[in-house]
């Protein structure tokens, strides 16, 4: 039986039927490798600015305010006896009420004043310079010498008195500067310093200087107003000025030195 199965079986076994054309394309685009890749997007083109395009204008940083400055604060006057008040508005002199100074240990000015200018008798006018901060009574004894005999002894040869070249009048140290010393009377604004004067036309007159010699009789008449005066040949630390001073001594106590003094 097998044999006569195989017997019967043609020769040539049957081939399939042809696949049709398009399922053929379909299968070979299937498998062609996409080479091309995904498309990417075009990246935009960067904009050039035009050379005449206005640029903008660059931002400027805001101006920092100046801070407000204090108003400045006026000095607090201290109060002034009623004799000191009538000097000051007496006409007689140029004065006026002052703060007082800064002072150190022991130091201070009661009732201190600025004397800038003294009335002569006659009405003339005589400037004090650089006198600085004093007591109101050394500007009143000071003033008052000034008018009466300073005045008189200067002007003898017809000369005519214009300013008073003065030096310190409050300064808080030991007398002559000396470390460790007495207070001086500088220190309470009871001294002052006169180092000359100057005269109409320009002539001048200094302490110390012997071709323009201060006279002898002004000492001697400031010993009669002043509890000390001082001068060239005392101590050797007043050779160029006249030291006069209200310092508290006995009654009728006077304490003057300068060369040729007897007192």
């Amino acid at each position: 039986m097998i044999g006569a199965e195989v017997a019967a079986l043609p020769r040539d076994p049957p081939l399939p039927w042809p696949r049709p054309q398009s399922l053929m394309e379909d299968q070979s685009r299937a498998i062609e490798p996409d080479t091309a890749g995904p498309k990417q997007a075009a990246l935009p083109k960067p904009e050039v600015a035009h050379p005449d395009a206005a640029k903008p204008e660059a931002t400027k940083p805001e101006a920092t305010k100046p801070e407000a400055k204090p108003e400045p604060v006026e000095p607090v006057l201290p109060t002034v006896s009623t004799t000191c008040r009538d000097f000051l508005n007496s006409g007689q002199v140029e004065a006026k009420r002052v703060a007082a100074p800064r002072a150190g240990p022991g130091c201070g000015i009661d009732e201190p004043v600025l004397l800038t200018a003294i009335r002569l008798a006659d009405g003339r006018r005589v400037a004090v310079t650089d006198a600085g901060a004093m007591r109101c009574d050394m500007a009143r004894a000071f003033s008052s010498w000034v008018k009466g005999e300073f005045a008189a002894v200067l002007e003898q040869d017809g000369r005519r008195l214009e300013t008073i070249v003065s030096g310190a009048s409050y300064d808080c140290r030991g007398r002559n500067r000396v470390k460790g010393a007495k207070l001086s009377e500088h220190g309470k604004g009871n001294a002052l310093d006169i180092r000359g004067v100057r005269f109409a036309g320009g002539a001048t007159a200094q302490v110390g200087d012997k071709a323009k010699p201060i006279p002898m009789a002004l000492f001697e008449s400031a010993c009669r107003h002043f509890a000390t005066v001082l001068g060239p040949g005392s101590d050797g630390y007043h050779e160029d000025h006249m030291h006069i001073d209200l310092a508290l001594r006995r009654p009728g106590s006077h304490y003057c030195r300068w060369q040729g003094s007897s007192k």
